[in-house]
């Protein structure tokens, strides 16, 4: 505890009861931290809060499974989360321990189309919440959000593809072995009118749009490669969809407008309208 004897965020799981009993609003919980990644606080509500008193019990629920009882933690709480000055004051950021992840295995909910968890924590944070943003908020728009896995798996996409060490990867003609390799994947149903499917970029305004070492990261590489794939429509043979817009959230508006700049630069002009852009300042530095 701190000096105010209030439970520090950052203290290592202290059990202290006897046995975790789940319910379904739980397995709410992990199942989506499992699409989508390390979740905050709000935003776990914001799934479950049909099945919650208020939020309050959910952030005791989450505390109890943070601290775990005699078999071991439920949930961890990223320890990079805690490295920013305003920490404190943020929601705290929940990730599945390995235990919840075997849960999830028994009910036969696999992590097989899971979001790869190499990148930098703060990327991952960020892209979860994008992803979460558009599952919760399409229904209020009269929309069908279509999560990775439902893409995946559908039988418009190629066996080989599902079958694929990483089914996100998809080649780039021209550019010998390298493949492009999206953030995210989902699709929108429009009631009547059909379907859009989004590739999705996290771009935390951390390399620049181009650069005169081609052997350095540049986001224009990736531009490249999607204009690539849209002149071949590349998206029909490997993923079965019949359209691919490209959406990229930053952090920045003076970068997203950059961005855009370069793609009406060095893309075709047919294509520019496949190109999206969305700025979140808050997901940027601190």
């Amino acid at each position: 505890t701190d000096q105010c004897y209030r439970s520090r965020r950052c203290a290592r799981p202290n059990p202290v009861i006897r046995r975790v009993v789940l319910t379904d609003a739980d397995y709410f919980v992990f199942e989506a931290i499992n699409r989508h990644g390390p979740l905050p606080t709000h935003y776990l509500y914001e799934f479950t809060k049909h099945l919650r008193r208020d939020y309050s019990h959910l952030q005791n629920r989450l505390t109890e499974f943070y601290n775990g009882d005699a078999q071991g933690p439920l949930l961890i709480r990223p320890p990079q989360q805690f490295a920013g000055f305003e920490a404190r004051y943020q929601h705290v950021v929940y990730d599945l321990a390995p235990r919840a992840k075997a849960l999830l295995a028994e009910r036969g909910i696999t992590s097989r189309y899971a979001p790869r968890r190499t990148d930098p924590f703060l990327h991952q944070l960020m892209q979860a919440c994008v992803g979460a943003s558009l599952e919760l908020r399409a229904p209020s728009k009269g929309l069908r959000y279509i999560p990775r896995w439902e893409i995946l798996t559908s039988p418009r996409c190629p066996q080989a593809r599902r079958d694929a060490l990483n089914p996100m990867a998809i080649p780039i003609s021209g550019m010998g072995q390298k493949a492009l390799i999206p953030d995210d994947l989902f699709g929108l149903e429009y009631p009547g009118a059909g379907f859009r499917f989004f590739a999705v970029e996290i771009d935390r305004n951390t390399e620049s749009i181009e650069r005169k070492n081609m052997t350095q990261n540049a986001f224009g590489a990736k531009i490249a490669g999607y204009l690539d794939i849209l002149r071949h429509q590349a998206y029909r043979t490997h993923w079965g969809l019949p359209n691919l817009h490209i959406l990229t959230v930053t952090t920045n508006a003076t970068h997203a407008r950059n961005i855009l700049s370069y793609i009406v630069k060095h893309g075709d002009r047919k294509f520019s309208n496949r190109f999206a852009m969305a700025c979140e300042p808050s997901l940027g530095t601190n």
